[in-house]
């Protein structure tokens, strides 16, 4: 199987930059998703690997050969739609064969083909239907098969899941996860739903405005995030702005929003006493607790709210800051205006430079 790599790739439709200097490395039989805003240029890098449109600058290596003069059809890739693009006139059997009797193959092998795929996908036994016969997830099924059929050594897939419902969309994550795997496929997925992306994914490729933000694997992503937008759109955190205080051995002291002191001992030694900070934590990572607390901060409670299986509790903190903490249901339910205090786990706490352009531009989503 292929190694795929983006050298300086950009892509611009006139004024608008879709794709900004891509520069990444996709290794042989890996599974990479990418997720970022609408519009951030994920769907845009899949058309310039399928050859559907060109890059306007850079070029885009397989196992070390420049593909930009190779049509779709001679790159080995096939592409899945959110849509299924499924011929409503011809049975599943018929579907997966197609491409195969427009490549004038032998009947014996379009046969034994089809059946191999349908077989993989679980539809060997419903091949006689057709697609108005069939659920969204079969149709999902038949459009990957149909695909694999044709010898594709990399599968496209641009929100495959979008139109099943949420319970077969989970099952179906491990049945293709399993069949690229099992393949020795490499697998480039675009999706918006980050457990989606998180449960799939050996790397997720994060993008914003055109550019690679992160890729990273999916526990790098989610606790040691290197960038501040990527622990930003990557689960939920809050930011609070500071300054470093103290610099000790493997740790630094941030004096934060409101004049609190908090120890910070997670990839903190570039930063230097005086630097303007930004310290992140997942809304999960936290502890309510009495009485002063160990690394903690202070802040009012706005409001309370049960949200199914979880709790959601906004806090005023000083000078207009505002975090959010997720805990669980069962603790004591919290008053407007309560005053309560957040314990910080020194280890969890990811420490930014404050951004150039502003935190509220870095964190921007649209």
């Amino acid at each position: 199987m292929p190694t795929i790599e983006f050298r300086n790739v950009s892509k611009s439709y006139g004024k608008i930059k879709a794709v900004i200097n891509l520069n990444i490395t996709i290794k042989d039989g890996e599974y990479i998703s990418l997720l970022g805003p609408s519009g951030c240029g994920k769907t845009t890098t899949l058309r310039l690997l399928s050859g559907l449109i060109q890059p306007t600058e850079g070029e885009i290596l397989w196992d070390g050969r420049p593909i930009q003069n190779l049509t779709p059809d001679e790159r080995d890739i096939g592409y899945v739609f959110q849509q299924f693009a499924i011929f409503p006139n011809m049975n599943l059997w018929e579907n997966v064969a197609y491409p195969l009797e427009v490549k004038g193959l032998p009947e014996e092998e379009i046969e034994e083909t089809v059946e191999k795929y349908l077989e993989l996908v679980g539809l060997v036994d419903r091949a006689h239907l057709f697609p108005h016969d069939v659920g969204a997830a079969d149709l999902q099924r038949v459009g990957i098969a149909r695909v694999l059929a044709k010898g594709a050594k990399v599968l496209l897939l641009d929100e495959p899941f979008g139109a099943l419902d949420f319970k077969i969309r989970e099952k179906f994550q491990d049945e293709l996860r399993g069949i690229v795997k099992r393949l020795n496929l490499t697998a480039i997925h675009v999706t918006h739903d980050q457990s989606e992306g998180m449960a799939i994914s050996d790397r997720i490729g994060v993008m914003k405005k055109g550019r690679m933000i992160q890729l990273a694997s999916p526990m790098e992503l989610l606790f040691r995030p290197s960038q501040i937008f990527s622990a930003h759109f990557i689960g939920e955190s809050n930011f609070i702005e500071g300054v470093v205080y103290k610099k000790l051995d493997d740790s630094i002291v941030v004096e934060v929003i409101g004049g609190f002191k908090i120890t910070c001992s997670s990839n903190v030694r570039s930063f230097l006493v005086g630097d303007r900070v930004v310290v992140g934590f997942r809304k999960t990572f936290s502890r309510i607790v009495e009485g002063d607390g160990e690394n903690a901060i202070r802040g009012e409670v706005v409001t309370d709210r049960y949200l199914g299986e979880k709790r959601r509790i906004l806090v005023n903190l000083q000078y207009g800051m505002r975090i959010e903490l997720i805990v669980l249901p069962h603790i004591r339910r919290f008053s407007r205006g309560e005053e309560i205090t957040i314990s910080l786990d020194p280890s969890v706490l990811l420490v930014y430079n404050y951004p150039r352009e502003g935190l509220d531009e870095a964190l921007e989503v649209t």
